[in-house]
């Protein structure tokens, strides 16, 4: 999967868990807590559905909110484990 069908993909998810940011207009530096009220349960959300989407597993120690600064993060560890 290229770079940008995954991020298309990771975005899609996002809109599911926040569906009240506009992925359309989301900043990928933006920082994701700051910007757009990301807090711990929406980045636990949003990781499980990463998980489903793409097949993968984050381990516990994955989960933590401050691993995730934006979007681009995200969309790095999702490519990682795809990978």
């Amino acid at each position: 999967m290229d770079k940008e069908a995954l991020t298309a993909k990771v975005l899609k998810i996002f809109s599911e868990v926040l569906p009240e940011i506009d992925t359309n207009k989301l900043d990928m530096a933006a920082e994701l807590t700051a910007t757009y009220g990301v807090n711990s349960v929406s980045i636990i959300q949003f990781i499980v559905g990463l998980e489903n989407a793409f097949g993968i597993e984050f381990a516990d120690s994955e989960l933590a909110l401050g691993l995730y600064y934006d979007m681009n993060d995200v969309v790095k560890a999702v490519a990682a484990k795809i990978g």
